[in-house]
């Protein structure tokens, strides 16, 4: 059946990872995103390339899509992006806010040529004040934000390391992108207005962090003198890595037996016992007494016991290093305590659970052969939302892109010979 974005037709420029993986959800729904990338390859083909322009995570953010290449500075390529938008519903877009005017492919521009137009913007920082026009990628947004220093991870330099799992702000704001576009639809099905749409890096990473970077005077007189201290402390030249453990100490003043990773024989575990009942339920489990007013081995916080004596600590982390991860999982289950293996990215492709769920799909790329990639996030009734078809090689839809706009193959010819398309 189809998709409920079946009939939106999408015009990407696109690169790299949040606004390929916004069209990307997009083909998931039904959508026909037509991505638009140079001659010479996005540059998101290149990292880690198995084969002639070809990564995994390009293969993986541009699966179902069509691909036509375009030299965008040459006049001739503007005039058939021109050509293309009267018959799209979205322009999907990330570059920095100087360079769309520069192509002929701003949301004025494109606007005129059809009204409702939603237009959906993506930029690093924002298009106003003084770093609106820097360029930057997940690494330097995890740094400015404050995602980078909230996580504490060092090297064994002291110099912070990133958050290297994923590039957390990029994908994320894929996803706020992908909703974005969903409710200008919305909007436009509504009123019959279109809408330009801002997303930035920025925006995403501080929401992620949403209580750190909220201010409450009520509660907030700990934290404020902590990054007091803090100033002062690096502006007498004190390094990274003190800087970051006097914030810890001031998150996470003691060890939490609740809500950490446990070493076990054969790897680690995960116990996350949340609310109140869980913990009760670990507390019995694991022998261990409540925290009461007055006890000056176990301070209370507002969430709960977050101070324990360490002989605590050490009584609960002895137990589970004698256990192997399936028994400890087991006892942890037999009492109802959420809890998981620590398991590797690389692992899931054969995990029960994800396999049960549907979470991958196998598709066969025409120049790299078959792959198994991770599905749709999203469960519609009735609908399969997985695209059955892989990422497109280079190029491949642009002859027949520029046919259906009235070019001859003479024309597209000559258009090659310009370069004007790969």
């Amino acid at each position: 059946m189809a998709g409920p974005l079946t009939g939106v037709r999408v015009l990407e420029f696109s690169q790299v990872i949040a606004a390929p993986l916004a069209g990307q959800f997009l083909v998931a729904l039904g959508a026909d995103v037509l991505k638009v990338e140079p001659p010479e390859g996005e540059s998101w083909r290149l990292p880690g390339s198995f084969a002639p322009q070809e990564s995994k995570s390009f293969q993986l953010l541009t699966r179902g899509k069509r691909d036509l290449t375009l030299r965008l500075d040459a006049p001739a390529a503007q005039a058939i992006v021109h050509a293309l938008v009267p018959s799209m519903d979205v322009v999907l877009i990330n570059y920095r806010p100087d360079v769309p005017a520069r192509f002929g492919i701003d949301y004025e521009t494109l606007r005129a040529l059809r009204p409702d137009l939603v237009y959906t913007d993506l930029t690093a920082f924002g298009r106003r004040g003084p770093w609106a026009l820097r360029p930057g990628y997940d690494g330097v947004v995890q740094a400015v934000s404050g995602l980078l220093a909230g996580e504490a991870k060092l090297r064994p330099d002291g110099s912070p390391a990133t958050i290297a799992t994923t590039a957390i702000a990029d994908y994320c704001t894929g996803i706020v992108m992908a909703d974005a576009i969903v409710t200008a639809l919305l909007h436009r099905a509504r009123t019959g207005e279109g809408q330009q749409v801002e997303c930035s890096l920025l925006a995403t990473a501080l929401n992620l962090q949403g209580v750190d970077v909220m201010e409450h005077p009520r509660v907030d007189g700990e934290r404020d003198a902590t990054a007091a201290r803090r100033r002062t402390l690096q502006a007498e030249g004190a390094p990274y890595d003190a800087l970051v453990a006097l914030r810890q100490r001031v998150r996470w003043p003691s060890p939490d037996l609740f809500q950490r990773c446990y070493l076990v024989r054969d790897g680690a575990i995960a116990v996350d016992a949340f609310d109140r009942a869980r913990r009760d339920a670990a507390r019995r489990l694991w022998a261990v007494h409540a925290c009461v007013a007055g006890d000056p081995g176990c301070q209370r916080d507002d969430e709960g016991e977050r101070s324990r004596t360490a002989s605590e600590v050490a009584s609960v982390e002895a137990r589970y290093a004698a256990l192997s991860g399936v028994d400890a999982l087991a006892e942890l289950a037999a009492h109802g305590i959420p809890a998981a293996r620590v398991a590797v990215g690389e692992e899931m492709g054969t995990d029960p659970q994800a396999l049960a769920e549907g979470l991958f799909v196998a598709l066969a790329h025409p120049g790299t052969g078959p792959q198994t990639t991770v599905s749709h996030l999203l469960r519609f009734r009735g609908l399969k939302l997985d695209p059955r078809r892989p990422a497109p090689t280079g190029g491949s839809d642009t002859d027949a892109v520029l046919r259906a706009l009235g070019h001859s193959d003479a024309g597209i010819a000559e258009l090659r010979a310009r370069g004007v398309i790969a």
